[in-house]
C-alpha cells in the first residue's frame, strides 16, 4: 500500500502496487532506510548543515513511491534528525556569539582609545537577529557615543544571506549620520532590505559574495555623510 487518502467524509482511497512495481517500491523503501539510518548515526555537534540534510532527505522521501507505512515512519525519523540538527546549530551559535562579543568589546574599547566616532565590523553571528540585539547591547554599553554597524553572513564564505545592523548616537545624528539612510545604502549596493529609524536600523540581503565590498560601502557612506554635515 503506497497511499491512503480522504476522498469525502466517510469515504477513503487505498492505492496499491503489485508484481514489478511493488518490488521497485520495497527496494526504494529499503534504501530510503539505510539512508535514514546513516543520517540518525551523524553527530549533530560536528555537521552544522545536518538538519539540511535531512530536509534534503525528507524531501526525497515524500516523493518516492514505497510503502505508506515505512514513508510515514522514516518521516518521523527524519524529521527528529532535523530537530536535533536544529538544536545543535543553536548550541553552536551561542558559542560563537559568547566568542564575537570578546571580540566587539575589544575592538570598540581601541576605537575609543582611537577618538573614532564611527565603527564597522564583520561579525560572526549567522543572521540571528537576537544575537544582534545582545551585540548592540554590548557596544551601548561600553560606547553610548559610537555610531556602530555589524555585518555578518548567514554562513561564512557561502555567498548567501547577510545580516546588517546599526546604531547611531544623537550625538551622530547631528553630524550628519542617520541609521536607517546609512542601512538602506549599504544593502542596497547588494539587493537587500531593511527599515528602521535615524537612531537604529536593521535589514538583510539574500546573497552577498563579497561581504569586504559591503563593509567599504559602509565606511564610506560614513566618511561621506559626516563630511558633508
Amino acid at each position: 500500500l503506497t497511499e491512503e487518502t480522504a476522498v469525502a467524509k466517510g469515504i477513503r482511497r487505498i492505492s496499491a502496487l503489485t508484481r514489478g512495481a511493488a518490488a521497485k517500491a520495497v527496494a526504494e523503501g529499503t534504501e530510503f532506510e539505510g539512508k535514514t539510518s546513516s543520517l540518525e548515526s551523524i553527530n549533530p555537534d560536528e555537521t552544522p548543515d545536518l538538519d539540511k540534510q535531512a530536509g534534503a532527505l525528507r524531501k526525497d522521501l515524500d516523493a518516492a513511491e514505497l510503502s505508506a507505512a515505512l514513508k510515514a515512519e522514516l518521516r518521523a525519523r527524519i524529521e527528529a534528525v532535523q530537530k536535533k540538527g536544529i538544536e545543535a546549530k543553536k548550541r553552536l551559535l551561542a558559542g560563537r556569539v559568547d566568542k564575537v562579543l570578546n571580540t566587539v568589546t575589544a575592538d570598540v574599547e581601541e576605537a575609543l582609545a582611537a577618538g573614532k566616532k564611527t565603527l564597522v565590523l564583520n561579525l560572526d553571528i549567522g543572521a540571528d537577529s537576537k544575537a544582534s540585539q545582545k551585540v548592540i547591547k554590548a557596544v551601548q554599553k561600553i560606547a553610548p557615543e559610537l555610531a556602530f554597524m555589524g555585518i555578518s553572513e548567514e554562513e561564512v564564505g557561502s555567498g548567501g544571506k547577510i545580516l546588517c545592523f546599526t546604531i547611531v548616537p544623537a550625538s551622530v545624528q547631528e553630524s550628519g549620520l542617520k541609521a536607517n539612510e546609512w542601512l538602506k545604502d549599504v544593502l542596497d549596493s547588494v539587493g537587500g532590505r531593511g527599515g528602521g529609524k535615524p537612531g537604529n536600523a536593521q535589514g538583510q540581503a539574500p546573497n552577498c559574495s563579497d561581504v569586504d565590498a559591503v563593509i567599504a560601502k559602509a565606511e564610506s557612506f560614513v566618511n561621506d555623510a559626516i563630511a558633508v554635515a
